[in-house]
């Protein structure tokens, strides 16, 4: 699980039994953007009775903060040595459409890569990312699962560079191009766990209406601060719903 803006309190229940500083790992990115954690969490978690092992990063790196698509992506990469096939991907997201509101959870069913840049072309290390089929990336079955009985909806994510929030020009062109929410995440993480085979669930959290009223970085943290049982009941019933793995 990568923890976005905020988000880091959905592990404040679970039984952390391992975590270390993700600057004290070689190569692996750290995030210093305020709201996210920087530490790497190994928990369990008990729901409906069930026991569930689960990795959690409690923050990302984003492009505008100057690192490449490679870099991160490395949480997810790690991941997958590390034999996990359900990725579930969290963020904070601006509103384009009115019938969505803040506070208001979505399931993610597709994305529109509008960062200029795509992790399959980033490094050699990479070259097995070409022609990657990106139809159903965000597992559907997954996705129908949590948000049906939960009734949420489910949209379409524009992925931008950042690190602005969008002008109402902006706002109005991606809701052109078919966008249902924006954010300045997720993409690059997504293509990696689908280059990689693995199971992906992504849920935003609504904070703002984009091209709307002003809105600063300790709006967004504060709105997810606020709404945190709703958002801690979404990923657990995502964690719960898991496609099964054979062993």
């Amino acid at each position: 699980m990568v923890l976005g803006s905020g988000f880091r309190d959905v592990v404040k229940d679970w039984d952390i039994y391992s975590e270390i500083d993700m600057r004290e790992i070689p190569g692996f990115p750290s995030p210093s953007v305020s709201g996210h954690g920087s530490k790497l969490i190994a928990a369990t978690v008990q729901i409906s009775k069930k026991t569930f092992q689960i990795l959690v990063a409690t923050g990302r790196v984003h492009l505008y903060e100057g690192y490449s698509p490679f870099e991160i992506a490395i949480p997810i990469m790690v991941a997958h040595e590390l034999g996990i096939k359900n990725v579930i991907l969290t963020n904070a997201a601006g509103g384009l459409l009115p019938n969505l509101k803040s506070g208001e959870i979505v399931t993610i069913s597709d994305h529109l890569n509008l960062t200029g840049c795509n992790v399959g072309t980033s490094t050699k290390e990479t070259s097995f990312l070409k022609f990657i089929d990106m139809q159903n990336a965000y597992h559907s079955q997954w996705r129908s699962i949590v948000g049906d009985p939960l009734k949420l909806s489910s949209v379409v994510y524009a992925g931008v560079l950042g690190p602005t929030f969008e002008t109402p020009a902006e706002a109005k062109m991606l809701r052109v191009l078919g966008a249902d929410i924006v954010g300045m995440s997720t993409v690059q993480e997504a293509i990696m766990a689908r280059s990689l085979g693995q199971n992906l669930f992504a849920c935003s959290f609504i904070t703002n209406i984009s091209g709307g009223p002003d809105v600063d970085h300790q709006d967004v943290l504060k709105s997810v601060q606020k709404q945190m049982p709703k958002i801690k009941s979404v990923l657990e019933s995502a964690i719960l719903n898991a496609p099964k793995i054979s062993v």
